[in-house]
């Protein structure tokens, strides 16, 4: 593979496909935002779903959306404006370590001090640099047994910290967050905003979540000129054992058509072909997969797993 085709596959790698209930969730994001505007007070969002899902991505499209860094001049200095940032929550979680974490991700590097130096220095840096939105991931640290002991401060740490600097806060982290919504009224109130994303659900149906992620993969694919002919990520027999391997994972449903990818481009045929799908599966530990190679597999297999399910269920 060149360095041409290695670039292209890290720019592949980068593209990223608004399909309806991901807008959908982006939206809610942007509601949040324009709602704290409107209303003068914090109003904050929390994003939950299942590792592979989406979230990290959402946050980081919704953080790109506030453009970069940058500086200005005030009569008071140079100041770097940071409009939006993304951090992901420490482990183990204090209110020091996590003080920590968000001055660093704020371009500071002084953490020294105690946690009410930390927390001041914090407060102002959210001033300074003009933060309009605090992203922070991997949110269910907070919910693991081993923080049991500092959750609840925490939580009342991050409440005062809303308070005080009327900034929101998006919070990204696996279903169990939602318990420290239903155990703490105070949080909820600030966050009222809920997003649940999942894995996408298997559906021909062009407007589906699913097929219009990979139409739009498979265009930009077959636009790039690298391929003449060959497989789509749409045709039945490709987005049936996608599915499959993936179980619906965003992040397995790029992992494999990056691998087809790779071998495709190292082998030069003209396209994409089953069998650059079925290598790809066999050198990934694919912890979701129903079935140890699906694109090895005769499609009705494939079509058993996805309907299979789903028709047992209905006769219980």
């Amino acid at each position: 593979m060149n360095n041409s085709d290695s670039q292209w596959l890290n720019e592949f790698s980068e593209q990223l496909v608004l399909f309806p209930s991901f807008h959908h969730a982006y939206t809610i994001l942007q509601k949040s935002i324009e709602t704290t505007r409107q209303r003068g007070i914090p109003t904050s969002a929390m994003i939950i779903g299942p590792s592979g899902c989406g979230k990290s991505t959402l946050c980081q499209l919704f953080r790109d959306s506030f453009g970069g860094p940058y500086e200005l001049i005030k009569a008071e200095g140079v100041f770097t404006i940071r409009p939006a940032f993304y951090c992901r929550v420490p482990s183990p979680v204090t209110v020091k370590s996590f003080a920590k974490t968000l001055v660093r991700a704020l371009g500071n590097g002084d953490t020294r001090g105690d946690t009410v130096e930390l927390t001041y220095r914090l407060m102002t840096l959210l001033k300074t640099c003009d933060v309009q939105v605090c992203e922070l991931d991997e949110f269910q640290c907070l919910v693991r047994p081993e923080a049991e002991k500092t959750r609840n401060i925490v939580v009342d740490w991050l409440i005062t910290m809303i308070n005080e600097t009327m900034v929101p806060f998006i919070l990204a982290g696996t279903e169990e967050c939602k318990t420290l919504l239903d155990e703490r009224a105070a949080l909820a109130r600030r966050f009222p905003y809920l997003i649940e994303l999942d894995f996408l659900q298997y559906s021909e149906e062009r407007e589906s979540d699913y097929m219009v992620l990979l139409g739009k993969l498979d265009e930009h694919i077959y636009t790039s000129g690298r391929f003449s002919n060959g497989a789509h990520l749409t045709d039945t027999d490709i987005a049936a054992r996608l599915h499959v391997a993936s179980s619906g994972s965003l992040e397995y449903i790029r992992m494999i058509i990056h691998g087809a990818l790779q071998r495709a481009l190292a082998h030069g045929g003209s396209g994409l072909v089953i069998e650059d799908f079925a290598r790809a599966c066999s050198l990934l530990n694919l912890k979701q997969s129903l079935l140890p190679n699906p694109f090895s597999e005769p499609l009705s297999s494939c079509y058993q797993k996805i309907y299979g399910g789903k028709e047992e269920d209905e006769n219980l």
